[in-house]
């Protein structure tokens, strides 16, 4: 029996693993392999005008059928403060839960969050996924993703092939309500950069991330 093609997918709030690697995870659903999402945040400080526990309930369920829809298997929210991951993950054992995540699921490639991103949040995640993999001691490919990226990562690049699956990550993006704010304003800045990364690598649309180890 073949062996599952898991990957994990580690970010710091729902919305960055559609807008980071949306397009792969459509692509690798559709050729068989699951995708594992974790989720450090609630992102209950995201809106100044909803109380936390609203907010937290309505982006719970938005992340979860947003998920479904792009094709996750699996998805966990792991419960850090949001604004105060550094301090958190700390006290929460991060780690530990990390790495038992990536023991339980064996992924062939983990993908999280550039270390090179300004986002302190972002930042603190990709420290802790690395931390965790050199833990492990396990040959587990880490894959890093942009969002809010500035500089490029000088690592080697991994170019994915994401044309037949661009629209639904765009859907996707459109589906986070409670996000709008934040989410509408990247769509044009996506497709450009897909359309380019696309383009420089023969195909319509595309997805580039860095092999960090």
């Amino acid at each position: 029996m073949r062996k599952k093609e898991n990957i994990i997918i580690f970010c710091a709030h729902s919305d960055d693993e559609i807008i980071g690697t949306g397009g792969l995870i459509a692509k690798y659903a559709k050729e068989g392999k699951e995708a594992i999402v974790v989720i450090f945040s609630y992102g209950e400080k995201s809106s100044p005008w909803l109380r936390k526990d609203v907010l937290i309930k309505e982006r719970v369920l938005e992340a979860k059928k947003i998920a479904k829809f792009i094709g996750v298997k699996q998805f966990y929210f792991l419960g850090i403060e949001d604004l105060n991951f550094e301090a958190d993950v700390e006290k929460k054992n991060t780690k530990e839960k990390v790495k038992n995540l990536i023991l339980k699921y064996n992924p062939i490639k983990v993908f999280t969050h550039s270390s090179l991103d300004p986002h302190k949040d972002h930042k603190a995640v990709s420290k802790v996924v690395e931390s965790a993999l050199e833990d492990i001691k396990k040959d587990i490919p880490l894959f890093a993703f942009e969002i809010w990226n500035i500089r490029n990562e000088t690592h080697p690049r991994m170019y994915v092939d994401i044309s037949e699956t661009f629209n639904k990550k765009i859907e996707a993006i459109k589906k986070f309500k409670s996000q709008r704010h934040y989410t509408y304003p990247l769509l044009i800045p996506v497709y450009f950069k897909a359309r380019i990364i696309g383009l420089l690598n023969g195909y319509k649309y595309g997805e580039r991330f860095y092999k960090i180890r």
